[in-house]
């Protein structure tokens, strides 16, 4: 799943089957769907998911290394990996 944020001007739109409305704010969508909604002006904030699935391999498709953000759903911040450990936004170690 990709966390995105809607532009303030945009509108209704569908993608894959699935509408997305603007007005919901920051939504978790698809990796499919996130690549259509950034094609129309979405903002891409991080990878998300809950804690479980938090990244923890430094290859594959989202490769963990220091600076990788990651919106967990589980505790709803968003994280970031320091080289060692997953800090929110305090710096506090989630």
């Amino acid at each position: 799943m990709h966390r995105l944020i809607p532009p303030a001007t945009g509108t209704k739109i569908t993608a894959n089957g699935r509408t997305y409305d603007p007005t919901a704010g920051a939504q978790d969508v698809p990796d499919f769907d996130a690549n259509v909604l950034q094609a129309n002006g979405w903002s891409f904030v991080a990878v998300s998911g809950p804690t479980a699935t938090r990244h923890s391999a430094t290859t594959g498709a989202y490769p963990l290394h220091a600076g990788v953000k990651y919106w967990d759903t589980t505790i709803s911040h968003l994280l970031t990996w320091d080289g060692k450990n997953w800090r929110n936004e305090a710096g506090v170690v989630a």
